[in-house]
């Protein structure tokens, strides 16, 4: 991508769709955030890291906050999306399992501290807590009729026990930062998950 400069001001990048500069808005703000934190973004910020005018910002998102939470939903969705793909490719229930848990791995690797920074952001609680919560059941609903499917639990049980199980994953990410092998962890997780739910089928 060519920029040009303005006069005593940031570079201006080239001209982009509406969707690309939107975007790009997205990247500038998800840099600002991994490198100095949600409480260095602001509209004004942002528009001068993307080399354009406080205004055009306005054109896509109506204040900060609004722009913090579209990032956090982009980063969600490419994470749903890049499970979905890994899991339609599996071919059994502990192969679903050790699919999700290879994106996830990845996606932390990849942008663990972002997503972290936006999860815990009182700018965006409100919201967050209504896109937390519509996300969580989606996986719950999903495992929970895979578990259903797979080892006849009743699919109240098994959303919850998909629930639970789920939950665990951020316990996993947490001892592999500190120092815990990923190999350790994923075998282990995938015989905590294939034993409970094997357990829970045959009562």
């Amino acid at each position: 991508m060519t920029n040009d400069v303005r006069s005593g001001g940031a570079p201006r990048a080239a001209r982009l769709s509406g969707t690309e500069r939107r975007e790009h808005f997205l990247d500038v703000t998800a840099d600002l955030v991994t490198q100095k934190g949600v409480e260095s973004v602001t509209m004004e910020a942002v528009a001068a890291a993307a080399g354009v005018s406080k205004g055009l910002g306005y054109a896509y998102f109506s204040n900060r906050n609004e722009l913090l939470l579209a990032l956090l939903n982009r980063e969600l969705g490419e994470l749903q999306r890049r499970s979905t793909e890994e899991i339609r490719a599996a071919s059994d229930f502990e192969g679903r399992i050790r699919a999700s848990l290879k994106v996830w791995f990845d996606v932390m690797a990849e942008k663990g501290a972002l997503i972290g920074t936006l999860l815990q952001s009182q700018a965006i609680q409100g919201p967050l807590a209504d896109r937390r919560k519509t996300y969580n059941q989606e996986m719950h609903g999903f495992y929970g009729r895979l578990a259903e499917k797979e080892f006849g639990i009743p699919r109240p049980k098994a959303v919850a026990a998909a629930a639970i199980l789920l939950a665990g994953m951020s316990g996993i990410i947490e001892r592999w930062r500190n120092g815990d092998s990923r190999r350790l962890l994923e075998e282990t997780y995938v015989d905590v998950v294939m034993g409970a739910l094997r357990s829970m089928g045959a009562d």
